[in-house]
């Protein structure tokens, strides 16, 4: 911003003078904190360096892209109470020590290092010595991990929530290290740590006394671990998601317990029946949410009856992939009056008369998941509306028999709706007319809705400025008419799939370059689009994070200099069947910074040469990659061992050559 423009604003560029300038620091804080965009808080710096001073005094949060500005960054924020590395790329222990070597960080409390697979036990060392107050950490998807990171993790011995989701390498060991130093931990996972047996259970329940939430999901333990979890007076949310060794015996068990679980899950484990939980319910009468996703067999009397003890408390209740009735729907309604979510996605036998007899008493209802019942019709979506005015979130996805009439009455009687997902359903722009006047909406999806055109996106571009997450894939009838009324309309969003949209062309992408929000973009099967489309998706998208553009047939190197010179935030892309070189790939490779996740199946134009120079000057910064397996006996040992060393996991596939057109 120039001199005379800041001078609008009340004071100098440099902030000297009256204005501005002359406020306090803490004035300025209090200002910022009120402005919740990054840019408009990127204008406020632009405006003054008061307001610059002000930000690196007060800012409390700070996501790093890039490990290069790390060091810098947190000399320069000295009042971070939350830290996310998760994004950093080719973050290590090195990099990690050095940077925190330098900083202040006695007020961090909560650090993110999800995925960040280069960091290891002597950066997280580093991390607890340089974080004195550090309560929260985040090291889920760290697959290397193990007891060595656990260990170091355990020297923190304030932290009251852990997330070692898929430390795959973690075992009863360092899951005792952290039970001893840790005693006051409150929120612990340690879902997909399969090492960890019923021996890590008991100890963790008798050394951490004060935990709240556990999520003990995909392991192998038995009942014992929950005789152990009974004994945890403050427990109040426990997930056990696909747990095949517990049964019914195990929610006995559990029950005995103190009567504070509030949150139970328990989808996927095969051995628990609707007794089992009617048991659990008897011994904690104060739940709020129960999921049984594609667990019971069938819905007990025994069970129904209890649930009617929950009737004060009851909110959320998950019964995905059961056999239903509609009796069996209006004792559910009769029972739980306070349900404000209801999951039925693929439960065979779901009629209108069932919904109609469930809503009419579920009157606070505002998600509702109908994905895949295919029985349903209009007279549902009536009934719904009707009777459930705060609905927010409406999953319809392969409801074929709903039309324009049904959403009609919802969009009129729903005002409050933000969510829809329509895959599937065959809805058409008359259908979309009546959404547009859903000004709240904020995610619609609309996959396979082949009879969708312009028109109706022009009706959702009108009056839907908040949405966030479209879904046009396979809607085969727009065009880039349609994406100028989108873009000129729904400036918000983050999320967008046109894969199989196959008449969108370079034009279509040069109105996506205006949507500067977007961070997800799905391309797959555009044969029209080239480079220059891409270009234009590339200048003006500078917050894209994930790009896909398989069996995007003339897109070639151009396009991939394009993303090499703008795309700076990238961070997952696949190229899959494109027409790009090995020059192109290794340009690419050794320019985006942030890049992550690649996939690149049958580039046919790459030699071997070309994918060893493009992956050497990627190493260090790449976590996944996807190749064709024939590569992995071309490729040199060496370079797949330097990948391996760095933390990347490589996925080899055996898919065959086939081209396939965009309809």
């Amino acid at each position: 911003m120039s001199e005379e423009e800041a001078q609008r604003y009340g004071g100098s560029a440099g902030g000297g003078g009256g204005g501005i300038g002359s406020l306090s620091v803490d004035l300025l804080g209090q200002v910022l904190d009120r402005v919740p965009e990054p840019r408009d808080r990127k204008a406020c710096r632009l405006v003054s360096r008061a307001f610059a001073r002000a930000e690196a005094a007060h800012r409390r949060a700070l996501r790093v892209l890039r490990r290069e500005p790390l060091p810098r960054l947190l000399r320069a924020f000295a009042a971070l109470d939350r830290l996310d590395l998760s994004a950093c790329a080719s973050l290590d222990d090195a990099s990690l020590a050095a940077a925190l070597a330098g900083a202040d960080l006695g007020t961090v409390r909560q650090v993110c290092l999800a995925r960040a697979s280069g960091v290891g036990w002597r950066g997280l060392d580093a991390l607890v010595a340089a974080c004195p107050r550090l309560e929260a950490v985040d090291l889920s998807h760290c697959v290397g991990a193990g007891d060595r990171e656990a260990a170091a993790l355990a020297a923190a011995a304030g932290l009251r929530e852990l997330n070692l989701e898929k430390c795959l390498g973690v075992t009863d060991m360092g899951l005792a290290k952290v039970a001893v130093g840790c005693p006051r931990l409150q929120k612990l996972s340690f879902k997909w740590c399969r090492e960890i047996s019923d021996i890590g259970v008991d100890l963790l329940a008798k050394k951490c006394r004060e935990l709240r939430s556990l999520d003990i999901s995909y392991l192998k333990v038995s009942n014992e671990s929950l005789r152990s979890i009974s004994t945890l007076e403050k427990l109040e949310d426990l997930a056990m998601v696909c747990c095949p060794c517990i049964d019914d015996e195990g929610l006995k068990l559990l029950s005995t317990g103190s009567n504070s679980l509030q949150s139970v899950d328990v989808s996927r484990c095969n051995h628990v029946t609707s007794e089992g939980l009617a048991s659990l319910i008897d011994g904690h009468t104060s739940l709020q949410k129960i999921s049984a996703a594609d667990s019971l067999h069938e819905i007990g009397q025994c069970f129904l009856s209890k649930l009617a003890t929950l009737k004060a408390t009851l909110t959320v209740l998950r019964l995905d992939g059961f056999e239903v009735s509609s009796s069996l729907l209006s004792a559910i309604g009769e029972n739980c009056i306070n349900l404000v979510e209801i999951g039925l996605s693929k439960c065979n036998g779901v009629t209108d008369e069932g919904i109609s007899s469930l809503v009419v008493r579920c009157s606070y209802l505002r998600t509702i998941d109908l994905t895949c019942c295919n029985l349903l019709t209009n007279n549902a979506l009536e009934s719904i509306a009707d009777n459930c005015k705060m609905l927010e979130c409406l999953r319809l996805e392969s409801s074929t028999s709903v039309s324009e009439k049904g959403l009609e009455r919802i969009a009129t009687c729903c005002p409050n709706l933000k969510e829809i997902d329509l895959t599937d359903c065959g809805v058409n722009d008359a259908a979309l007319q009546h959404l547009a006047t859903c000004s709240e909406l904020l995610i619609l999806k609309l996959g396979l809705c082949s009879s969708i055109s312009d028109k109706g996106l022009r009706f959702i571009g009108s009056n839907c400025g908040k949405i966030v997450e479209l879904d046009l894939y396979r809607c085969s009838s727009i065009t880039d008419d349609g994406l100028a009324a989108l873009a000129d309309g729904c400036k918000k969003i983050k999320l967008l799939n046109l894969c199989y949209c196959n008449k969108i062309t370079d034009s279509g992408l040069s109105h996506l370059g205006s949507l500067e929000e977007l961070t997800n973009l799905e391309l797959r099967c555009l044969v029209r689009i080239t480079g220059i489309g891409i270009s234009s998706v590339a200048i003006g998208c500078k917050s894209l994070i994930e790009l896909d553009l398989k069996r995007c047939y003339s897109v070639d190197d151009s396009g991939l200099w394009a993303l090499a010179r703008y795309a700076l935030n990238l961070r997952q892309l696949t190229i899959s069947y494109c027409p790009v070189t090995g020059l192109g790939l290794c340009h690419l490779l050794s320019s985006l910074r942030c890049l992550q996740d690649m996939k690149m199946v049958h580039l046919s134009w790459v030699s071997i040469e070309g994918f060893e120079m493009s992956l050497r000057a990627a190493c260090g910064r790449l976590k996944k990659l996807k190749m064709l397996s024939g590569l992995k006996s071309i490729l040199s040992p060496e370079l797949l061992q330097l990948l391996q060393a760095c933390g990347c996991r490589i996925r080899w596939v055996n898919k065959p050559l086939v081209y396939k057109d965009a309809i």
